[in-house]
């Protein structure tokens, strides 16, 4: 198994593509894996580092450096010729692809919001989505995160399609605090205007205005820190905890009473799935492929872009007596490892089939 991709985890960028390895290793559970990371030159820190981590072989690859992206594929094919079948993930890892043959089944798994939501994309990779997004037509066979992924990546493909959502490992399921005179909240993501972490802040201060003692934390970083911080008052109002662990973000969901991400679009939102896998309710903001999974037993999807609404929402699941493994029974186990790799299986078996 020859997986390839320009998202993985790197000792300079150590949270990127995080659920690309989870998935990784659970393939590896019952496959022999080779990763090749097609690496940005932000991921290797400056120096071209390579098998630094998890034994990845490290191709630096800038997608807007053509002879980049040539020699990228000069160093995918001879493990090309040793596999039995390739794994990619992410659309701009089919950018190596363009223009060569690949002679193997071949599977795709697709992440990329931009695909889910090219308008809010800035106009440059608008432009290349919509010049090159026919990449997405040429694996045998293409995963996606969640069927709302699924529908819009149909614009660009006729081919077959899978939904095989990402690996969520079994957590030890705590009591949330439910302290009435402390009410804890939790966000995680990127501070990006994507997932709207100025909302997230407006929506503390509207639950405060309305007399909940209400302070969040959130975990990831991002270009709107430097906003966020002059904004956040004194008084622990919200407090950034930076790129953590995954034992740092499992920490920070088990202090927390609720889940909070006023996401203007995600392909799935892996950060809310785990949320609900440890017992925790979330409010969100409801375009894309949460849908799948969030309903009002574990959650709640908020329309409106404004920080009453998403302060309705909480309160609304704040009232609402939960028991934290009830939460979690919500999703069950689809996205548990053995399920996870069983979507894959029936991915791998019908490349194989297509190349017979």
């Amino acid at each position: 198994m020859l997986i390839v991709s320009t998202w993985y985890p790197s000792l300079a960028v150590p949270s990127a593509g995080s659920f690309v390895r989870a998935d990784t290793e659970t393939i590896a559970g019952a496959h022999r894996v080779k990763v090749i990371h097609l690496a940005p030159p932000e991921a290797l820190g400056g120096v071209r580092q390579r098998e630094e981590l998890d034994n990845v072989i490290r191709v630096p690859m800038s997608t807007s450096s053509p002879r980049a992206i040539h020699r990228a594929w000069q160093a995918i094919r001879p493990h090309i010729a040793e596999a039995d079948i390739v794994h990619s993930h992410a659309f701009s890892t089919l950018l190596a692809f363009a223009g060569h043959d690949v002679q193997i089944p071949w599977v795709h798994t697709e992440h990329w919001s931009g695909v889910a939501e090219p308008q809010l994309l800035p106009a440059r990779e608008r432009l290349m989505l919509g010049a090159t997004g026919r990449l997405l037509d040429r694996p045998d066979v293409v995963t996606t995160v969640s069927t709302y992924l699924a529908e819009r990546v149909t614009k660009y493909r006729n081919g077959e399609m899978i939904v095989v959502p990402p690996t969520v490992h079994p957590v030890r399921i705590l009591p949330a605090p439910n302290d009435p005179g402390d009410v804890r909240i939790v966000g995680v993501g990127g501070l990006v205007p994507g997932k709207d972490p100025l909302m997230a802040l407006a929506t503390v201060r509207e639950l405060r205005r309305r007399g909940v003692p209400a302070r969040m934390e959130w975990v990831g970083d991002g270009p709107l820190r430097a906003p966020l911080e002059a904004a956040i008052g004194p008084d622990g109002e919200m407090t950034l905890l930076g790129i953590q662990d995954r034992q740092g973000v499992s920490d920070a969901l088990d202090r927390a009473d609720v889940f909070l991400l006023p996401t203007r679009g995600e392909t799935l939102c892996l950060s809310a799935v785990e949320a609900i896998a440890h017992g925790r309710p979330v409010v969100m903001g409801d375009r894309g492929g949460q849908r799948d999974y969030v309903r009002p037993d574990n959650g709640r999807l908020v329309g409106a872009r404004n920080a009453s609404a998403y302060a309705d929402a909480v309160v609304d699941v704040l009232s609402e007596a939960r028991v934290a493994s009830t939460v979690a029974s919500t999703i069950g186990n689809r996205f548990w490892p053995e399920n996870v790799l069983a979507g894959y299986e029936r991915a791998y078996e019908r490349a194989h089939a297509l190349r017979s």
